[in-house]
């Protein structure tokens, strides 16, 4: 156990995991279940969070008994949650679909209000969306607990391993899923899963 690790040098969805622990007690009084923390994390999978729990065990950050119900307490030095402090989660495709989620040792420190409790960032990758004014090497903070309306722009994840960014329709008996730029065709799918709706753009100055 690493008890004296930096809480900034935590591995980006460690620390997105670690800050929604912290937010739910601040908020609730108690820890949260896998399945509530799956979803303030906009995450599916539960050995996805047990995976990450597990490794801020290891690492001190937590205690955990995982033969019981809500037994997750954190280390008491810990302050509350750190607001503003947003992980960038790897890159998202504004094109063909690809892998997302990947590593990546970057955050944001954004106000509040740019950055609702919860959410996370992606850098994005091509030009599909440049009439939205989402432009290549741009970071998009994405919500994966708001609510999602027909031309919404979000994160789409197809065939459960590749995602994209693009505007959402539901036609009934198939998605669309609709760049924002005339040279390029939409996307046609039967089911996707939206893992969250961009709330705000940042323009990358590079």
């Amino acid at each position: 156990m690493n008890a004296s690790l930096d809480i900034n040098q935590l591995p980006p969805k460690q620390r997105l995991v670690l800050d929604e622990l912290l937010q739910f007690i601040d908020e609730h009084g108690y820890p949260p279940s896998i399945q509530q923390l799956c979803e303030r994390c906009g995450v599916s999978s539960t050995s996805t969070i047990h995976y990450h729990i597990s490794a801020l065990k290891k690492k001190g950050f937590i205690h955990w008994n995982p033969a019981e119900k809500r037994a997750i307490s954190i280390r008491e030095d810990l302050a509350g949650p750190t607001k503003g402090n947003l992980p960038i989660l790897g890159t998202i495709a504004a094109g063909l679909p690809l892998m997302t989620m990947t590593d990546m040792v970057e955050h944001l420190n954004l106000s509040e209000d740019l950055c609702p409790q919860g959410c996370y960032a992606l850098k994005v990758r091509g030009d599909s969306m440049i009439e939205d004014h989402i432009m290549d090497g741009d970071i998009v903070i994405i919500n994966p607990k708001a609510r999602v309306r027909d031309g919404d722009v979000v994160v789409a994840l197809v065939d459960q391993q590749t995602a994209t960014l693009k505007r959402i329709f539901n036609e009934g008996h198939r998605i669309r899923l609709q760049p924002a730029n005339a040279a390029m065709e939409p996307i046609y799918v039967q089911d996707v899963q939206v893992q969250g709706k961009v709330e705000t753009i940042i323009r990358s100055v590079s």
